[in-house]
């Protein structure tokens, strides 16, 4: 088969590869071959700019959309009711810790400490009586241990005369009457005895509950006293004060109103360091894990506005949804973050070495991706540079760049501007 029906049959099994290209080729202009067939005439070198195939860092990501959160935030409640007669601050304002908020003028506070006051007067008094109690019930005590020391002691002695006694009647030296004297006071001693220390064990006991009501005593004394503490704080006007540093948010109350002690009068945010709520799915959980980079995108420009990482992992799974509470914390210094914000991220998985091109560097035919590199072309008996036209396999999109998972190598000269306007083997004019 002649060279010149080759080369037609192969050109037109390229155009019905590629219909989109076959009205553009063919309707460029032809010219007589040496050998009387026709060709295309050589267009003009087409200016481009090259850059060459690198390696680069691909990163294995996953977008997810979170809400930001402060990691300190404060509801500022007043300790006590009463009227607000002056606020210090305004919305947005920011406040260091201890900075003042508003004024209350608390009400019934007077009578409230008059009230406790008197509490602890009759506290004091109760104590006094029962301490008297106590006193008297341990002078009891200290007279029947006496009353029991000096029956024992009479005892010892009438155990001594009866041993004596029974000496005696056993020597013929005393009659029985004698005998039977000396048996019977030591009895009596005995019985005394006994007498005296059931009187020891009920002053003991009375010992021991006086002070015990004592004790209670005491323990009104301060429960009053405390109640005259609360009272006082609550004297005069009140000054609410911020406990932490941070931006003072929106005021539900004016110069006026009345509050109650816990109502929410504002509330304080910190936005110099946000926490981001992200729901993964559970199929990701072995690759969890805290440390891992989390990226804030801007939804317009695609840019990367915050660089956090993975501080938290919640050890439960949603069952309904089968996603797992993640969350990331990221420096907010310029605060141009808010506590709330609905914001984009993705999840840096993995990072590894491959290859990234510019999105306008690939050009999509029929839904196929292709790119253009510069090679140099021989076929006219003299050196130039020339575009050729290679099917490439994409990965994931990074910022402005395509993952390149085949069709390209390191080293090569890939075009990167004006490729609508190239044609697989068209001349090119690589530009500075």
């Amino acid at each position: 088969m002649p060279y010149s029906h080759l080369t037609q049959t192969g050109f037109f099994q390229f155009l019905r590869s590629f219909p989109v290209l076959s009205l553009f080729l063919l309707t460029l202009p032809l010219a007589s071959c040496r050998d009387g067939t026709t060709q295309a005439s050589a267009p003009p070198a087409v200016p481009v700019k090259l850059q060459v195939v690198q390696p680069a860092t691909v990163i294995e990501s996953s977008q997810f959309i979170g809400t930001l959160e402060s990691a300190a935030k404060v509801n500022l409640t007043p300790e006590t009711q009463g009227r607000i007669v002056n606020v210090l601050v305004q919305p947005g304002d920011r406040v260091d810790p201890g900075t003042p908020i508003l004024t209350i003028q608390p009400g019934q506070t007077v009578p409230q400490l008059q009230g406790a006051q008197a509490g602890v007067s009759a506290a004091q008094a109760n104590q006094q009586a029962m301490v008297d109690q106590f006193r008297v019930a341990e002078k009891n005590l200290e007279v029947a241990q006496t009353e029991l020391a000096s029956a024992q002691s009479s005892r010892d002695l009438s155990k001594t005369n009866y041993e004596r006694a029974s000496f005696l009647l056993s020597q013929g030296a005393i009659g029985t009457y004698n005998y039977d004297r000396a048996k019977t006071d030591l009895d009596i001693a005995g019985d005394r005895v006994d007498a005296a220390q059931k009187r020891v064990s009920a002053a003991q006991a009375s010992v021991s509950q006086a002070r015990a009501v004592v004790n209670q005593a005491n323990a009104g004394i301060r429960q009053a006293q405390s109640q005259v503490s609360a009272a006082a704080v609550n004297v005069g006007f009140k000054e609410v004060v911020a406990p932490i540093g941070g931006t003072v948010g929106e005021l539900f109350f004016k110069v006026g109103d009345v509050v109650s002690g816990g109502q929410s009068i504002t509330n304080i945010v910190q936005n110099n360091a946000l926490d981001l709520r992200l729901s993964v799915p559970s199929n990701r959980l072995n690759q969890l894990r805290r440390g891992l980079t989390v990226e804030l995108i801007d939804p317009v420009t695609r840019d990367r506005i915050g660089t956090g990482a993975i501080n938290f992992i919640s050890p439960t799974v949603d069952s309904a949804a089968q996603v797992v509470l993640v969350k990331a914390r990221f420096p907010n210094p310029d605060g141009r973050l808010r506590n709330g914000q609905s914001v984009e991220a993705r999840i840096i998985w993995d990072r590894d070495t491959g290859i990234l091109i510019p999105t306008n560097a690939v050009l999509q035919v029929s839904g196929k991706s292709f790119a253009y590199v510069a090679e140099t072309d021989n076929s006219q008996g003299e050196a130039r540079q020339v575009a050729r036209m290679r099917p490439v396999t994409l990965g994931e999109i990074q910022a402005q760049d395509y993952q390149v998972i085949d069709g390209l190598n390191p080293g090569e000269n890939l075009i990167v501007s004006g490729i609508l306007r190239l044609r697989d083997g068209v001349p090119i004019q690589p530009e500075s």
